[in-house]
C-alpha cells in the first residue's frame, strides 16, 4: 500500500470540511420533516415524470388511455422509492459504516472521514423514511395497492459480486465502489423530476430535497475516494475503477421486472409486448459521462489488468 502524499491529504481534509460546515446549513436531517399535509394533492397531476419511463416511445403506452397511463405514473414512483430505499439501505449505508468503523489506515484525514460519513449515514435514514413515507402517501391518495417488488438489478448484482469475493479487501473495495457510483448517478436521474414542477407537488419537493443532499453527497464520496486512492496498489485500483465502471449498466436498468409486477397489477393492455421491446439498459450514455468524470476527478488510472477485471464482473449477473 502506498502512503498518499501530504499535500494531497491537506487539500482532501479542507474540502471535506468545508462539506461537513456545509452539511450542517444545507442536510434536509437538519431542516426538520417534510410535512405532506402543507402540500396540496392535485389529482390531475401526474405523480412521476413521464419522460423518465423507459416505454415512454412504446405504441402500447401511446394508445393507454389516460387514466391507466395515470396509474401507471403513480407506480413509477413507487418503484423508483423502493429502489431507492434498497439503495440506501443496501448499497450506501454499508460502505458508509465500513468508513465509519475502519477508517483508511494510511489516511491523514481518518477522523474527518468518519464525520462526514456519519453525516452521509444520517441523510440516507432521513432518504428512506423520506421515500417510504413520500410512496405510501401517493398510494393512500390514489387508492393504489402498495407494491411489493425485492429484485432489483443493482441489488441482486451487488449480492452477486460481494460473493464471489475472495478477500476482505475485494469486498470493501466493491462495497465503496458501488456506493461512490450510485451516489453520482442518482443525481443525474434526480435532476428531472427536482426541475418538473408540473408533477404533484409531493413528489416534486421530496425529489428535489434529496437531490440537493445527494449533490453533496456525490462530492464527499469523491473527496474520499480521492483519498482512499492513494493508499491503493495498482492492483486494488484497477479493481476499483472495473466495479465503479459496470455499476453504470447496473444502476441505469429498466427494471422491467419492477413494471412486469406493476403491468400485471393494472392489466395493462399488451404488457407483453412492452416487456418484449424494452431492454434492461436506460440511457447508460448519459451517466457514463457523470462517472467518467468521477474517475478522472479521483485519480483512477487506466491500467492494463481493467479489461480482465470488467470480463470478470459482466459475468456476475
Amino acid at each position: 500500500m502506498n502512503t498518499q502524499p501530504i499535500g494531497q491529504g491537506e487539500s482532501v481534509a479542507v474540502m471535506l470540511k468545508k462539506l461537513s460546515v456545509l452539511w450542517q446549513q444545507r442536510a434536509a436531517v437538519n431542516q426538520g420533516p417534510l410535512q405532506y399535509a402543507d402540500l396540496a394533492f392535485d389529482p390531475a397531476k401526474h405523480d412521476f415524470s413521464a419522460s423518465l419511463l423507459p416505454f415512454r416511445s412504446h405504441d402500447a403506452w401511446l394508445s393507454a388511455p389516460a387514466a391507466l397511463k395515470s396509474r401507471c405514473l403513480s407506480y413509477a414512483w413507487g418503484i423508483y422509492n423502493l429502489k431507492t430505499i434498497y439503495i440506501e439501505c443496501d448499497v450506501v449505508t454499508p460502505a458508509c459504516e465500513d468508513l465509519i468503523k475502519v477508517a483508511p489506515v494510511n489516511s491523514r484525514n481518518r477522523g474527518v472521514i468518519q464525520d462526514v460519513m456519519s453525516e452521509a449515514l444520517l441523510d440516507e435514514a432521513l432518504h428512506t423514511r423520506m421515500s417510504l413515507l413520500a410512496s405510501n402517501y401517493i398510494y393512500a391518495q390514489r387508492g393504489l395497492a402498495p407494491l411489493e417488488f425485492t429484485a432489483f438489478n443493482l441489488v441482486q448484482w451487488r449480492r452477486a459480486v460481494l460473493a464471489g469475493c475472495n478477500a476482505e479487501w475485494e469486498r470493501r473495495l466493491t462495497r465503496f465502489a458501488m456506493a461512490c457510483a450510485s451516489e453520482t448517478l442518482i443525481t443525474d436521474y434526480l435532476k428531472t423530476m427536482a426541475e418538473d414542477s408540473s408533477i404533484q407537488s409531493v413528489c416534486h419537493r421530496t425529489t428535489k430535497t434529496h437531490a440537493m443532499d445527494e449533490w453533496s453527497h456525490s462530492s464527499v464520496f469523491s473527496f474520499v475516494a480521492t483519498d482512499l486512492v492513494h493508499g491503493l496498489s495498482r492492483h486494488e485500483r484497477s479493481y476499483l475503477r472495473a466495479v465503479i465502471l459496470k455499476t453504470v449498466e447496473m444502476f441505469a436498468n429498466n427494471e422491467m421486472g419492477a413494471w412486469s409486477t406493476v403491468f400485471a397489477m393494472l392489466n395493462f393492455p399488451h404488457a407483453v409486448d412492452i416487456l418484449a421491446d424494452v431492454g434492461p439498459e436506460n440511457e447508460i450514455g448519459v451517466y457514463t459521462g457523470s462517472v467518467q468524470a468521477l474517475i478522472a476527478r479521483i485519480g483512477l488510472e487506466a491500467a492494463p489488468e481493467l479489461a480482465e477485471r470488467r470480463d470478470a464482473l459482466a459475468g456476475v449477473s
